[in-house]
């Protein structure tokens, strides 16, 4: 993707926190990306590294006790946290939508596909029933969901998980968004769906321009996927590349370590490295490197000074790091 095509979307310093009874949360801290036409941005890392909540606040729906507290979102060079809750309800849709993780809690179990369809298009003003049922087939048709008539009149807990995922990802698709934010789109699904899924969501990149957040914990969807990749750890960024440079030369250990837990066709039987001990409770940030304890490549300098900041090491490629990896291996 051309650095040289405008930003859709600027993420500048995001903080996203979560006000409880025990303390605050900080689940995103000072995180900063671009997404431009056409282009799919993964976002990957482990379970609570703030990679959803960041996608949550983009869309304004970070849920209660949590809040935007700093940072700035531009959609088109417009502020989004400048916007009245109306006009930026009717942007979620028109402008820009995001695929849930659970399209089957995500579903409303007592209204028939056909209705919760039809109430997208009711809320930004097309009313017509007729072209409303012919835009609502073509939608379910064109993600290769079998008898869209009967789709429509069923309820979600009628459908298998992959078929309700499709139909969640149909109803994204109808307003035909600039923004999609697809938050594990292919988990839980088998691997011919998976690849079903992926290649509406790259053909939709590549065919009509949309700009793809694609949010996961696979490293192999990124692979096959993502034109460029964003690694975040303890509600940061931790390293940013083209998806090439990132798998062929990672320099941040974490980076490498999530390399190293995937399965490989292409090499010697071996067992997989997983990653010793857990990520960090972000209820208490740590005011150092937060993969400073799991880190097998730290040093007195990383044990001395606080969070490393976010560098540029190459065309496109930020890593936040001490001791960067030299040659994109952790052993």
């Amino acid at each position: 993707m051309s650095a040289s095509i405008e930003p859709l979307l600027s993420v500048e310093n995001l903080r996203t926190s979560f006000f409880t009874q025990a303390g605050t949360v900080k689940a995103v801290q000072d995180t900063s990306f671009v997404v431009r036409p056409g282009e799919i941005l993964g976002i990957v890392g482990e379970s609570g590294c703030g990679k959803t909540t960041a996608g949550l606040s983009v869309m304004g729906l970070v849920p209660y006790p949590g809040s935007v507290v700093g940072g700035r979102i531009l959609f088109r060079g417009t502020n989004l946290d400048e916007m009245d809750e109306d006009d930026r309800r009717i942007m979620r849709g028109e402008a820009m939508a995001m695929i849930f993780q659970d399209p089957q809690a995500a579903l409303n179990p007592l209204i028939t596909i056909g209705n919760q369809i039809a109430e997208i298009f009711n809320a930004h003003g097309r009313v017509d029933a007729d072209e409303v049922r012919e835009q609502t087939l073509v939608a379910l048709s064109s993600l290769g969901l079998p008898d869209p008539e009967h789709v429509m009149q069923s309820y979600p807990w009628e459908l298998s998980g992959g078929m309700c995922q499709r139909v969640m990802l149909a109803m994204m698709l109808v307003l035909e968004p600039e923004l999609l934010i697809a938050d594990e789109p292919t988990s839980a699904l088998d691997v011919t769906l998976q690849s079903e899924i992926l290649d509406r969501i790259m053909g939709l990149a590549k065919d009509s321009g949309t700009a793809v957040i694609l949010i996961t914990h696979d490293m192999g969807v990124l692979a096959r996927a993502a034109d460029n990749v964003i690694v975040m750890y303890g509600g940061r960024i931790v390293e940013s590349a083209d998806t090439v440079t990132l798998f062929h030369n990672p320099k941040h250990p974490y980076t490498a370590a999530l390399l190293n837990a995937i399965p490989r066709l292409d090499r010697d039987m071996r067992p997989l490295r997983g990653i010793p001990g857990a990520p960090p409770d972000l209820l208490d940030a740590p005011d150092e490197c937060p993969f400073l304890p799991r880190c097998n490549k730290a040093t007195v300098v990383c044990r001395t000074n606080p969070m490393p900041p976010r560098v540029t090491i190459g065309e496109g490629h930020t890593l936040a790091c001490y001791n960067p990896l030299t040659e994109g291996r952790t052993s």
